[in-house]
């Protein structure tokens, strides 16, 4: 086995058997698709904290699943023959998982608006306010 060989056997994720890279990638999927659902949660309960924490949760589960699936179409070949009812579970989470990130996203720039209205609308009131109210000059007296 050549060095190149060696570390990307090192580096890999998803395990050699495409069968078992494959269950691997829906492990991955499944956990992606929990985190959008507790993302979609704390958007809808305005949780601004736990969204965050999931956040950074996701972000280190993207990364492998980016990885993963980086690796999965460099082995593309390797998977021809991989079980069919694997592929087509991962091919509905794939879906799934686009779909709730989709909704998320689509909630996120709902949110997004209405803070930049609250914001602008908070800012107009405070100017019409400050141009109706007159301060008394004081002055100091020696």
């Amino acid at each position: 086995m050549n060095r190149l060989t060696q570390k990307q056997k090192n580096n890999s994720l998803l395990g050699r058997d495409p069968n078992t890279a494959l269950r691997e990638l829906v492990n991955l999927s499944k956990k992606l698709i929990e985190l959008a659902d507790q993302e979609t949660q704390s958007l809808v309960m305005n949780d601004h904290m736990k969204f965050a924490f999931t956040g950074q949760d996701k972000e280190v589960l993207a990364g492998q699943y980016m990885k993963a699936s980086e690796e999965f179409r460099s082995r593309l070949e390797d998977f021809r023959n991989a079980d069919k009812a694997i592929i087509a579970q991962l091919n509905k989470l794939q879906a799934e998982l686009k779909d709730k990130t989709l909704s998320n996203n689509i909630l996120i720039e709902q949110i997004k608006n209405r803070a930049a209205a609250n914001t602008k609308s908070t800012l107009f009131t405070v100017q019409e306010l400050g141009q109706r109210v007159q301060f008394n000059n004081v002055e100091e007296r020696v």
